[in-house]
Formats: structure tokens, sequence, C-alpha cells
């Protein structure tokens, strides 16, 4: 029989992130200034968001809804469906 150890604390994962998906289209597309339209409102990545980038999309991870919804209707034209 197999006997676990409740008594230790548990932390739980429960940390909500929004993200944001930006498609790779294609090489015209303003990257410049997508990046510096997200840092002019929210600052640089670490504080309300992180970005990384896979090999198909462009990544903001936002910290709480509210930046999500503001990054949302600020990159709304370049976001993926």
């Amino acid at each position: 029989m197999v006997e676990y150890d409740t008594s230790y604390p548990k932390k739980e994962t429960t940390e909500k992130q929004y993200n944001i998906f930006i498609e790779w289209q294609h090489s015209n597309m303003p990257w410049n200034e997508i990046c510096a339209k997200v840092i002019e409102v929210f600052g640089l990545p670490g504080g309300r968001y992180v970005s990384s980038s896979t090999t198909h999309f462009l990544v903001f991870r936002f910290k709480n809804e509210k930046d999500f919804v503001l990054g949302e209707i600020l990159l709304s034209e370049y976001m993926t469906k």
C-alpha cells in the first residue's frame, strides 16, 4: 500500500495567463511597430507581460485580464483569429 504525505502544503498553479498570438504571415508585417506599441503601453517585458516566439507565432502573455483586453484592442488588426 502506498501512503502519501498530505501534511506538506501544496502549491496550486491557479495563475491564469492571457495570451495573444500574432502569426508570422509574411515578411512585410510591421514587427517593429507591433513591438513598439506593446512596449509604449505596457513597458518592457517581464512586469505586466512576457513575450516569446515560435516558428509560427509571436506570443504576448499578459498576467491580468485588464492588460489582456487592452492588448487585444491595441493589436486587433494583427491578431490571429
